[in-house]
């Protein structure tokens, strides 16, 4: 009897064990998922303020209708799906632009990949608080601004995981 009982618990002992080790192996995964998740999030936030710089600086000037690579015009998105929903991630530079990780911010990140960024120029408006001496009203004539909206893409370390931010740019202003 004593012997039936031993066997009886170490068979409970024993799956008890193996159920422990199962939940620490999902725990990892899960903790690995959102460590990659958190990554792809901050290196596509780091292309997307390197964009956000480019467009004032050296991108200020580009020419957003001559098909370059990862820019684009509202007119040139009309017939199809925007560029920011049907951008190539997974081809880079076909229609965006890859990140040039020349400056620090990204030189050790263990990114899968390079991130990447379209630029798109949108219609000008009138923004308020843009008129001179009156901050709570619309522009009047001649004061319309550009608008570009910036779309950042990056990947996580192993690739499994992936974010994509995006934000509109004022200039002008």
């Amino acid at each position: 009897m004593v012997l039936f009982m031993s066997l009886i618990l170490l068979l409970v002992l024993t799956l008890l064990g193996i159920s422990l080790a199962r939940q620490q192996t999902v725990e990892e995964r899960l903790a690995q998922n959102d460590y990659n998740h958190q990554l792809a999030m901050q290196i596509a936030q780091a292309a997307l303020n390197a964009a956000f710089d480019d467009v004032g600086g050296p991108l200020a000037g580009a020419s957003y209708t001559d098909g370059t690579a990862g820019l684009g015009t509202l007119m040139q998105e009309l017939p199809g799906p925007t560029l920011d929903r049907a951008a190539e991630w997974d081809a880079p530079g076909t229609n965006t632009m890859v990140y040039a990780n020349n400056g620090a911010p990204l030189a050790a990140a263990p990114a899968a990949a390079q991130p990447q960024f379209v630029v798109e120029d949108l219609p000008q408006q009138s923004i308020k608080g843009c008129e001179a001496g009156n901050a709570g009203a619309y522009g009047g004539a001649g004061t319309n601004v550009k608008l570009r909206r910036i779309t950042a893409h990056a990947a996580g370390g192993d690739g499994t995981a992936s974010a994509t931010v995006q934000i509109v740019r004022i200039q002008g202003c």
